[in-house]
Parts: structure tokens; C-alpha cells; sequence
């Protein structure tokens, strides 16, 4: 069976809506194609009507379409819709709602979370010139951590399902996930920091400061101040990337490590300062960090680009970045997340497609856990200004650790328990979660529980039918597995 989605020719005319109609479609993973208004259908076809008048002749749903008109977050209220809450604009309630359709905002909701249309009319902005997950629109409506854009494909699955049924149809979507897994979990590190106490990043940091009081000025005194008191010691606390691989492969896992370029074009004073020539104690030796990561792709691990402050809006920047971790590893780089998550939606996507990654795994928030796209699954992002879909898949952040122990304030077990029921929720939906541990959490030290908390996630994630895999085998999957459902 295939799923028709038949245009009338105002909705023909709205790219927008294809594009949110693609995403559920792989979701849902029937086979599916895309035709005008009056196309002959296929004796097992299944046909879905997209736009403003009712269809002429029997379809499994109606999917209401008239346009594409701008919604503004300070006019958006929730209703119940098939018992989950659906974004509304006030002035298009109370909704129509007629046997076997659609109403108009339920295709323009899954529009609006995709392409992050908020964060346009919205100029508010943190610390690190973030859009923040406490500033998010579902954040306010308590809807954060629900991923709404899956249960709406869960929903035009069911009128899909019960169309073949009634007529003797077999559907089978394709398998979500390798091997049946219910759902799928990306594992992933941003190296921030590859050594406690360094004198040598320390006059790197200072070279950085601009004022007496600047941050970079600060913190370089007090790095030189900790390795002075320190002595000649021979280990190093951050020196962990041996027991976070050992713990991982002891689940049979692999991990991906976004990992900072050695050299920026322009950096800045909350840029890491660590070069990949650097040596630490990996595997009983000193060696050069580029050697630790060459190792670990040796063993099945992925290294992404962990790409600097100022570099979001800027494909040379971004392409440069690439090629220094390519270089320095031998190891192909198809991944990236922007430091601090920067980020604009109108801006970044195109300079990372530009500058040759395959996926962005950027996508989530500093202070609060959840599905910043309304999405727990890849997805291709919305190019605005092309009006097109990226060739670029995002891989939307889940949790990060930084979020439940600094802004969320959890011990490790309670963190760990947060961790769990967000992938309770990701598995409802057979979805993907991207979790974020960084390395130096692993002194327990100075992060008390980050590291007692991943190892219960691990093992949790080990009793349960899972996929985990890196960041690239996500993408070269869903890519496979688009070829095969849009036809």
C-alpha cells in the first residue's frame, strides 16, 4: 500500500505544508508520494485529501489547508485534540471539527514546532545570545517535554490504519529502528576541557582577555593559581576518556565526541583552549589527543565537530573548523553541535549544510530538557529563506547533563531517574533521544553524581529494546530509510 497525499491547488502552492507532511510521513513510515487533485489512484492506494474543501470522492483523512498565514506566540492557546493538546491561534477557535478531518491548525502546529517560527518574533535572548528553553512558548504551556509533532503522526496513522482494515488492505510500515528496536538513543560528549589544571591553557586564556575583570582574565589566574598548589602531579582528574569508552563498550555502545577545533579563526574567551597535540594518559601512555580520538574511531566511536562560539553563522568558519579535526585524526567528520548550542534558525542550518555536514545535533537547550522542535526523531529543518527542507538532518538534543545538575539542581540518582522517564516518553512514541554527558564529569570530585548517573542510564538503556548508536549511523539510516518511503 502507498499513501496519497492529494493536493488541491492552494495547498499545491505552500511548500511549507509538503514539508511538515514529509516529516510525518516518516514517522509514520507507509510508503508515500505526493500528487495533484484528481490523479487516478491505485487499487491500494490510500488516499489523504490536502486542502481547503472537502474531498470529491472517499479518503482515509482530510488534512485542512487553506494557507500558511503567520502565527504570533502571544495568540496561541492549546485544545484537546484526540486527548493530546494541539497548539491553536485564539482567533481560529472553537475549532470545526468534522468527522475524518483535520482542522487547519493541526498541519500549520507541526509547521510552526518544526521550523522554530517563535524564535523569530521573539527577540529575547541569554547570556551566550541563546534563545532560552524557559523563553520557549511550549516550555510556558507545559508541553516542552512532550513531543508533539509524533503524536500527530500517530494520529493520521490511526485514520490510515482503520481506512485498510475496513477494506481488506495489509499496512505495514517500514521498521522505525535497526533490528525492531522500540526506539533509538544517540549517545554524545562535548570535550570542553581535556585537562583539570593546565598552565599551558592558561596562558592561551589570558592571551584571550580584553579587561582586567573579563572572564577569560579570571579564570586564566585561577588555572595558574590551582597548577602552582598543585605540583608536579603526573595524573590528571579529566583524563577519563578510557573509563567512558570501557563503560560504553561493556553495554556493547558507541558514543559520538563533538570535539573542539585546535585552531578557531576567531576566537573567543568561553572557547576551549585545548589543542588537539595536547597529550594525556590514554590506554597507560601519554599521547597526543588527536591520537586518543584516532583510537577511539578505531574502536567504533564517532568524533564530531564541537564547533566554536562565534562560528554558527558562518559556513567558511564551520568548513575550516571540519577540516582541522579531519586532519589531525584522519577520521571523517559528517557531525557537528555548536558551543554553548548557539544558534539561528535562520541562519545556522544553511551554513553547516554549506559547509559539508551531513547532521546537527544542536538543537535543545541550556535550561530545560525536552523537544525544542516538538520532535523526538530526525528531521530535515526548514530553510526559510529557500523555502525549501535542508540537505542536512537534525538530531535534536534531549537532556543534558548540565541542565539537571546546575539549572534543575538533582543529585545524581534523581537525575538519572529525570533521564529515564524523558526516555519513557521517547519510547512511547518508538522516537530518538540525543543525551549529553560531557567527559569532565566523570571527577566526581568536582560533579558529584554525573558520572554514577550516566552508568545507571547505561544500564538501564541495556535492559531495554534499544538502539543505540552514534550520531552518523542515525543519519546514514534515516537517509536509507527516506529513500524508501518517499517516493
Amino acid at each position: 500500500m502507498t499513501v496519497v497525499f492529494r493536493f488541491d491547488s492552494r495547498a499545491a502552492a505552500i511548500p511549507e505544508a509538503r514539508h511538515a507532511l514529509e516529516t510525518l510521513a516518516l514517522l509514520m513510515g507507509y510508503p508515500a508520494r505526493f500528487a495533484s487533485e484528481g490523479e487516478a489512484a491505485g487499487a491500494e492506494d490510500v488516499p489523504v485529501h490536502v486542502g481547503a474543501m472537502a474531498a470529491r470522492e472517499p479518503v482515509a483523512a482530510t488534512i485542512c489547508v487553506s494557507g500558511w498565514e503567520r502565527w504570533q506566540t502571544s495568540d496561541l492557546q492549546l485544545v484537546e485534540f484526540e486527548g493530546r493538546p494541539l497548539p491553536c491561534p485564539r482567533r481560529s477557535l472553537p475549532l470545526e471539527l468534522v468527522a475524518g478531518q483535520f482542522p487547519a491548525p493541526w498541519l500549520r502546529s507541526v509547521g510552526f514546532l518544526l521550523a522554530r517560527e517563535e524564535e523569530d518574533s521573539d527577540p529575547r535572548r541569554d547570556q551566550w545570545e541563546c534563545y532560552a528553553g524557559n523563553y520557549s512558548w511550549q516550555y510556558e504551556a507545559g508541553v516542552l517535554e512532550r513531543p508533539l509533532v509524533n503524536l500527530a503522526a500517530a494520529e493520521l496513522a490511526r485514520r490510515i490504519e482503520t481506512w485498510c482494515a475496513a477494506r481488506g488492505v495489509t499496512a505495514e510500515p517500514l521498521a522505525r529502528w535497526r533490528d525492531g528496536s522500540c526506539f533509538a538513543v544517540v549517545l554524545s560528549h562535548d570535550v570542553d576541557d581535556i585537562t583539570a589544571v593546565s598552565t599551558t591553557e592558561a596562558w592561551r586564556l589570558l592571551g584571550r582577555a580584553r579587561a582586567p575583570l573579563s572572564y577569560a582574565f579570571r579564570r586564566s589566574l585561577a588555572q595558574m593559581a590551582r597548577a602552582w598548589r598543585r605540583g608536579a602531579a603526573t595524573d590528571d582528574p579529566y583524563w577519563r576518556f578510557e573509563q567512558w569508552a570501557a563503560e560504553e563498550e561493556r553495554h556493547g555502545f558507541r558514543s559520538t565526541f563533538f570535539v573542539f577545533p585546535p585552531r578557531p579563526a576567531h576566537p573567543h574567551q568561553f572557547d576551549p583552549n585545548y589543542r588537539l597535540e595536547d597529550t594525556i594518559r590514554f590506554e597507560g601512555r601519554m599521547q597526543p589527543f588527536a591520537d586518543v580520538l584516532r583510537a577511539l574511531g578505531g574502536r567504533g566511536f564517532e568524533v564530531g565537530l564541537h564547533a566554536s562560539y562565534r562560528s554558527y553563522q558562518s559556513a567558511e568558519q564551520l568548513a575550516a573548523e571540519k577540516a582541522q579535526i579531519e586532519r589531525a585524526t584522519d577520521l571523517a567528520v559528517t557531525g557537528i553541535r555548536q558551543h554553548f548550542l548557539r544558534f539561528d534558525r535562520n541562519v545556522t542550518w544553511g551554513a553547516q549544510a554549506q559547509a559539508g555536514f551531513a547532521y546537527d545535533s544542536t538543537l535543545g537547550y541550556n535550561e530545560a530538557i525536552g523537544f525544542r522542535a516538538g520532535i523526538a526523531a530526525p528531521f530535515r529543518p526548514w530553510d526559510a529563506a529557500r523555502r525549501a527542507a535542508s540537505t542536512l538532518i537534525e538530531l535534536p538534543l534531549t537532556v543534558m547533563d548540565g541542565t539537571l545538575f546546575r539549572t534543575l539542581v538533582l543529585d545524581g540518582p534523581q537525575a538519572a531517574r529525570r533521564t529515564l522517564d524523558q526516555l519513557d516518553m521517547v519510547e512511547k512514541v518508538s522516537g530518538l533521544a540525543v543525551l549529553l554527558w560531557h567527559p569532565n564529569g566523570a571527577d566526581e570530585k568536582q560533579f558529584p553524581g554525573w558520572w554514577a548517573s550516566y552508568r545507571d542510564v547505561l544500564a538501564d538503556l541495556a535492559r531495554r529494546s534499544v538502539w543505540v548508536a552514534t550520531g552518523r549511523e542515525i543519519d546514514a539510516w534515516w537517509r536509507e530509510r527516506e529513500k524508501k518511503i518517499l517516493l
